[in-house]
């Protein structure tokens, strides 16, 4: 990770974009390592400004994919760039007016201001992340991490939309896709249960 930033900041001086292997796992499985390494790795990245991040989804440094830490590392790089984004100012701030009524009123989080500004300014996280109070965790399953991001992947193949993509095109990019695979000596491209390819 420090490389890949140091890395970063000389492609900086010499006006070249950069890229980096670093929001990726050394752990063998989805788990706190897996959390841990990636979103360092992740808020590093983004905070020496690396162009083109890689690595969500990767376990095993670079020997694994997994599509569960894939919707889990979604969350990450979300809340990632939301840090990036800051603070960021209001034209109605400082108001010490619009303070008073919303003390006055009690009104604080259903005044027009805070909804208005509420989807911009808090990352809301998808079904993976569970930030309910631990008595609803009890009372909806107490499923783990693994156990959402599971479900999370089955919900997203289920509602996967085919490709727009035209037939020729389709065609063409298997074709290169299977001569790449054969001049690395594969005979064929893996098969994907449930898919056709592209």
């Amino acid at each position: 990770m420090m490389l890949d930033c140091a890395n970063s900041e000389i492609g900086k001086r010499l006006g070249m974009p950069t890229q980096g292997y670093i929001a990726l796992s050394d752990a063998k499985q989805l788990d706190a390592q897996a959390g841990l390494e990636t979103g360092i790795g992740a808020m590093l990245a983004a905070l020496s400004g690396i162009n083109s991040i890689s690595g969500p989804g990767m376990l095993d440094f670079e020997s694994c994919q997994s599509l569960e830490k894939l919707v889990v590392d979604n969350e990450i790089c979300g809340m990632t760039y939301r840090l990036l984004r800051g603070i960021e100012p209001r034209e109605d701030f400082p108001s010490i007016p619009l303070f008073e009524e919303m003390r006055r009123e009690k009104h604080l989080l259903i005044a027009d201001h805070t909804r208005r500004h509420l989807r911009e300014e808090i990352t809301f996280p998808g079904p993976v992340i569970n930030r309910a109070n631990r008595g609803r965790w009890v009372e909806e399953g107490q499923k783990p991490l693994r156990e959402r991001a599971a479900k999370e992947v089955a919900r997203i193949i289920r509602d996967y939309k085919p490709s727009r993509l035209s037939e020729e095109t389709k065609s063409e990019l298997t074709h290169l896709m299977q001569s790449e695979a054969a001049r690395h000596g594969m005979a064929s491209l893996p098969k994907i249960e449930g898919s056709n390819a592209l």
